[in-house]
């Protein structure tokens, strides 16, 4: 069921750096929310539900770029490489060049103009895994979504590209 419009959260800038949020909550968040205060409470005597959403927000941007990103202040040492035409990219190097590219689309276009994008961010091998590239730091990059299949269809084509999609949709439809 699609959101209505009284369900979509506003955002609004209010002043310099200040953004006024109105969002719609369930039962279940409004629950877990009170609760966070109440444990918060010797932290954040007053409860503010601003501090509350900041410390929440951040402790899931470090959890998610520990996921994607293999981000940690502790990084492992010694850990096996993949064999040698492995899609794996190992987590010091998706470390380093999600560092190097800024979290962010690294696709440069004809004109110099650099992506902005940070939703639907991929790792993309610039020499292809079927075209003998290997997983370094010098050859893998971030790629929005778009840009990726972008340079999927300049490297293999777009008509080769389309079939490996509708393979992988038909896959998936099989699996569920």
């Amino acid at each position: 069921m699609a959101a209505g419009p009284e369900d979509r959260p506003v955002m609004q800038p209010i002043a310099p750096q200040r953004f006024a949020l109105q969002v719609t909550i369930d039962e279940e968040l409004h629950e877990d929310l009170r609760y966070a205060q109440d444990l918060l409470s010797h932290d954040l005597p007053t409860a503010d539900v601003a501090a509350v959403l900041k410390m929440a927000v951040k402790a899931l941007v470090t959890q998610l770029e520990k996921r994607r990103f293999a981000a940690t202040d502790k990084p492992r040492t010694g850990q096996p490489r993949p064999n040698s035409g492995s899609r794996k990219i190992p987590a010091d190097i998706r470390r380093a060049v999600w560092k190097r590219d800024g979290g962010r689309c690294a696709y440069v276009s004809e004109d110099g103009h650099r992506c902005s994008e940070r939703r639907f961010i991929e790792f993309d091998h610039e020499l292809e895994v079927a075209r003998g590239g290997e997983a370094s730091v010098a050859n893998v990059r971030l790629l929005c979504h778009a840009h990726n299949q972008l340079e999927a269809e300049r490297t293999f084509g777009a008509e080769f590209m389309r079939h490996k999609r509708i393979a992988a949709a038909d896959t998936r439809a099989a699996v569920t």
